[in-house]
């Protein structure tokens, strides 16, 4: 299959060695699901990667829906169903993951391609569940985003095709992170996340500034406009439900004014810092995009060390500080 190179070239090389391997599995007209119609930067950072990547295939997209705008759509069997890339794959972020169940069961024979996923599990019992599940779906390939993610998918799941690739964000093209970037201030940003991922470490110790400001994505904040839209989708969820009108407008609002929005958000916030101190995945991958100088910590689970053990290691401007170090 023949790519754009130009537009390839212009992504960071590990977007590039996603294009390499996937493009050729994305061969047929798709449709894109669990679309991150929320507040979490970094998954809409994911979104703006697949969709860049996605530009370089020969198919079209035929319906985009997130998990509240989601009606089953009527398509062909050889229609690939696309799920976005993320964290969300096992039991802590459980919607997601039944979603991705309920949807295999609405496509037994559709091609099904699971983007690049963190996979983690608390219960057995649910992940045994969810094997059994995928195992019984005809034609389906999940992506793993590292190492350990993978051996699991390999080990517990009856899958044919387990593939091990780095995270969407790295397809985004260079071009758009320039065009929304800020002049760096000579200051640092200690990117703290406050939900159930976050992991305890004694900080400081590693903070070399006196003065840092500390931070979680600005479209967390609740005075933001853009939660508005939010409100919306709650309206859609609880009362709503069947109104296919109000769900093709919030489609189209999430991925013409809502994801650019955020995304400029979240570009101007990175860059506008020389030195970046990130407890979020997506935080440390911004600021790679960006050259920032990193300094990486874990999450709850271990998915930021495992990310970085398979990916990250080596390059410039980056270090990780594990867990155990901060104990010594």
């Amino acid at each position: 299959m023949k790519m754009n190179r130009a537009k390839i070239e212009r992504m960071h090389p590990l977007g590039q060695s996603i294009c390499n391997e996937l493009i050729g599995l994305v061969d047929k007209d798709y449709i894109f699901l669990d679309l991150p119609y929320y507040t979490n930067i970094g998954d809409t950072l994911i979104w703006k990667g697949t969709e860049d990547f996605l530009e370089q295939v020969p198919g079209k997209c035929l319906y985009r829906a997130s998990i509240e705008t989601y009606i089953k759509p009527s398509i062909k069997e050889d229609v690939i169903i696309l799920f976005q890339g993320g964290g969300n794959f096992g039991d802590i972020w459980r919607a997601h993951t039944e979603h991705v169940m309920e949807v295999l069961r609405d496509f037994p024979n559709n091609k099904a391609i699971i983007l690049p996923q963190t996979v983690h599990y608390k219960d057995q019992s649910i992940m045994e569940s969810d094997a059994k599940q995928i195992g019984s779906h005809r034609n389906v390939i999940v992506c793993a985003r590292d190492k350990n993610s993978f051996d699991l998918l390999r080990t517990n799941f009856k899958v044919k095709n387990v593939l091990l690739l780095p995270d969407m964000a790295f397809c985004m093209n260079n071009s758009f992170l320039k065009k929304h970037s800020k002049k760096a201030k000579p200051k640092s940003l200690f990117f703290k996340r406050k939900d159930v991922e976050k992991c305890d470490y004694a900080f400081k110790q590693f903070i070399l500034e006196a003065e840092v400001d500390v931070a979680e994505w600005p479209s967390m904040d609740k005075k933001m406009v853009a939660t508005g839209f939010l409100i919306l989708l709650s309206i859609l969820r609880k009362r709503l439900p069947k109104m296919l009108f109000f769900k093709t407008l919030t489609n189209w609002y999430a991925n013409t004014i809502y994801m650019p929005f955020l995304l400029k958000v979240g570009i101007r916030f990175i860059s506008s810092y020389d030195k970046v101190y990130s407890t979020r995945l997506h935080g440390a991958i911004l600021s790679i995009l960006l050259s920032k100088n990193l300094v990486f910590f874990d999450n709850s689970y271990g998915k930021n060390s495992s990310f970085y053990n398979c990916w990250l290691q080596g390059l410039d401007n980056v270090k990780f500080i594990f867990k155990e170090e901060s104990n010594k």
